[in-house]
């Protein structure tokens, strides 16, 4: 994911071109917006988001605007029955227009994969269906997956839904499919330029010759826009397939709005088009927001900022666009729960900028924050949520450089109204009174984990709310786990079973002495600080003695890693990619943390087949440890303190909580409950290392049983100690764990490196 310093780009501000107009409703009949007024206070005009209700529980495979103007969208309910409907004029309700063939129902060896709609009313579809290979065939294969192959159709649908085979012969996967306005195919196929589609041959033209590289295409008006895998983009005649004169003002407006064009789904892409009504009109719409462009004429207007709407959010893909002979603009999109038909509808009353601005700040990116400012921005239009990243990708900025700077804005009176306080020095801030009490938010919130709250509480008070969180767990079979009762133990473990499986991988390979340490960290360093905030060294020796033990350097495989990001750690330190391998029995001992429901998933689905196999809550040198994330924190020095606690609020209901972007499972036991209910069986995952074949290892999924849910939610509810957030403690001793396992620095040496770093007191 592309870094972001800023999240959140006021509306008025939109972008800085040569001929760059203003942020009204414009083109095709749509009223202009005083330019002069744009940035004066008070100034009104902004388009409002609205979710549009999908007929019967449907999922979309696409959506097009009809000659007539009317919506259109394919799609396939719950029973696997696909259909075509159309929006009627009261902007809510659907009509469908007719089913499609019931012999396309989907079942597990048989899929209606793509359907693309004609602005004229016709359509065309592919089935994909699994076929069985002969069984000598099957014995041949080294891999069992490829004891299955698929076969495509390809299938003609008239204006009644009639269905005809296009003998279309390809060995190639379809990409992608769309109709031009005039009702022309263009397909995308692996390994191919985009064709056009002959319906009655089944014929395919090249339409842009040596677009082979093509990353995704798209179609506004009579111009074809081809992406590579560069992120350029050429603009193409679609009547005769020539390439058009560069469209300078269209590449510097896609390059100055910072989005990132890498393609990362055959469902979604970064940039979808439409027409316009106008000549030379034509819209896009990206994360950053929806925009109006004139073609050859270096004029380029956001219309819509994706910071203030579903189009920033992290979780939102984008599918196709359609502006609407009244002025509205439709969004077809999905994210993790479901398909999105969003409108945006101009409303004249609604101020161009939110009247009310709250500043967030988090040391690193997050996803479900970002995901959350989209939610609660669109349910209260008149707020604007800006985040602040204190670490990206690309600042060259360290943590502690980080923390620095945030301190000195928040003492000269320029802080941010909210606090991720992951990684900051927490009990230095309730000293200094930075932080404000938010009893009364834990007050009003309903269905958290009650023991799970106090990540923060100091004498009685709250000072954060950790929104989300991770249980560290190991994974042993029976007779090994009933010995592992502290570090110590687990390090007797790991010295036996290395004694007695000398061919076998007893901890993942890959883990040096820094992450080693990573994972075992959390549940030893709430140990290692006394009441003073100083280091209780001869713990933090017997973690890096124990550590050593369990390092294993005859298995250990480098890897080409400078540094052990905050996101990095997070996905290495999961459970679930060791579960896969002590799951196929290559790994014997495997601890690590539950962030998401999918490392849930891998490992009830384990449990299930593996009986000899057992879990339970990991323990260092402390015990029932969880990992409070997205601590939530309201600065004392903010002026719209009651606002950010209602934004906190918020992010604590059921329906905020929902989000998941794997950092981290969500305190509200709703939420929670009803993601690991809504894990399904079937999916296969699989895991290996890219110089080492012999290490892939796959597994497909179980729906978790009752059983399992209410073991592991058993397990949370029983954890009360809060793991340490201070970064800066954190980065100290993993700095030191690579030299230590390796014996080329002593226990006690590293500790006195450690206390040197941190000046012995964690309130620096």
């Amino acid at each position: 994911m592309k870094a972001k310093k800023m999240i959140g780009i006021i509306l008025a501000a939109a972008l800085s071109l040569g001929a760059l107009a203003g942020c009204g409703p414009s083109g095709g009949g749509r009223e202009s917006q005083k330019d002069t007024d744009e940035n004066a206070d008070g100034a009104k005009g902004r388009y409002l988001e609205s979710d549009i209700e999908l007929p019967e529980k449907t999922s979309i495979y696409g959506m097009t605007k009809l000659d007539n103007g009317t919506i259109r969208i394919a799609a396939n309910d719950q029973e696997g029955l696909a259909a075509v409907w159309d929006l009627k004029e009261d902007g809510e309700t659907w009509e469908k227009v007719y089913d499609m063939p019931k012999e396309w129902k989907q079942t597990d060896d048989f899929f209606l994969t793509h359907v693309a709609l004609s602005p004229k009313g016709d359509a065309f579809a592919v089935t994909s269906q699994t076929l069985e290979q002969p069984q000598e065939i099957q014995e041949s294969e080294e891999n069992v997956m490829m004891a299955k192959q698929s076969q495509e159709h390809f299938y003609h649908l008239d204006k009644e839904g009639n269905a005809t085979e296009v003998p279309l012969k390809t060995e190639e996967y379809v990409y992608r499919l769309q109709y031009s306005k005039e009702g022309e195919l263009l397909a995308q196929f692996q390994n191919m330029p985009v064709s056009s589609v002959h319906m009655e041959t089944g014929e395919l033209t090249d339409k842009a010759a040596g677009s082979d590289r093509t990353a995704f295409f798209g179609m506004a008006g009579n111009t074809l826009y081809v992406t590579d895998y560069d992120g350029n983009i050429e603009s193409l005649d679609l009547q005769t397939g020539d390439p058009l004169p560069k469209d300078e003002g269209l590449a510097d407006s896609i390059a100055q709005s910072g989005v990132d064009l890498n393609i990362n789904s055959l469902q979604t892409m970064p940039l979808i088009f439409t027409e316009g009504k106008e000549e030379q009109e034509m819209f896009y719409c990206t994360d950053k927001g929806l925009y109006r462009h004139v073609k050859d004429k270096n004029v380029t207007e956001l219309l819509i900022d994706g910071s203030l709407t579903s189009l920033g959010s992290p979780d939102m893909g984008l599918i196709a666009l359609a502006a609407a002979d009244n002025g509205e603009f439709y969004v077809l999109g999905v994210d993790s729960q479901s398909d999105k038909l969003l409108r945006y509808t101009y409303s004249k009353d609604a101020a161009t900028v939110p009247g009310t601005e709250l500043k967030a700040w988090s040391l690193y990116e997050n996803s479900e924050l970002l995901q959350n400012i989209s939610q609660y921005q669109k349910e209260n239009p008149e707020v604007v949520v800006n985040l602040e990243t204190g670490v990206t990708e690309d600042s060259g900025v360290t943590a502690s450089d980080a923390l620095k700077n945030l301190s000195t804005e928040i003492m000269a009176g320029n802080g941010p109204d909210l606090l991720v306080l992951d990684g900051l020095p927490v009990d230095s801030y309730i000293e200094k009174g930075l932080l404000e009490d938010l009893s009364d938010v834990i007050g009003d919130a309903e269905n958290l984990f009650p023991n799970l709250i106090s990540a923060a509480e100091r004498n009685g008070k709250t000072y954060g709310i950790p929104l989300r969180f991770a249980i560290p767990l190991i994974e042993a079979d029976a007779q090994t786990l009933e010995k592992i009762q502290d570090l110590k133990s687990l390090a007797d473990a790991a010295e036996d079973l290395k004694k007695s499986n000398p061919d076998k991988n007893i901890v993942l390979p890959y883990y040096d002495g820094a992450l080693l340490a990573a994972q075992l960290y959390d549940v030893c360093a709430p140990a290692w600080v006394k009441e003073d905030g100083t280091i209780e060294e001869k713990l933090l020796e017997e973690f890096y003695a124990q550590l050593a033990r369990i390092f294993d350097p005859e298995r250990y495989v480098e890897m080409e890693m400078q540094v052990i990001s905050e996101g990095y750690q997070r996905y290495i330190s999961s459970l679930g990619g060791g579960t896969l391998y002590v799951y196929s029995d290559k790994l014997m001992l495997n601890f690590g943390n539950i962030w998401s429901d999918s490392d849930f998933s891998q490992l009830a689905t384990m449990l299930a087949e593996k009986p000899e196999i057992s879990y339970k809550p990991l323990t260092g040198q402390t015990e029932r440890v969880f990992l409070p994330k997205t601590i939530a924190g309201v600065s004392a020095k903010s002026e719209r303190k009651e606002e950010a606690k209602n934004f906190v609020k918020f992010l604590l209901t059921e329906d905020a909580q929902t989000a998941s972007q794997g950092g981290g499972l969500p305190i509200n036991q709703k939420a929670l409950k009803g993601q690991l209910d809504q894990i399904d069986a079937g999916m296969t995952i699989g895991s290996g290392m890219a110089n080492d074949p012999d290490s892939y290892v796959e597994m497909t999924i179980q729906k978790p049983s009752k059983e399992a849910i209410q073991q592991f939610i058993g397990y949370i509810q029983e954890a009360d100690t809060p793991a340490l957030t201070n970064e800066m403690l954190r980065n100290a001793v993993l700095s030191q764990a690579v030299d230590c396992v390796t014996g080329k620095i002593t226990p006690e040496a590293a500790v006195q490196a450690v206390t040197d770093q941190v000046d012995l007191s964690l309130a620096e």
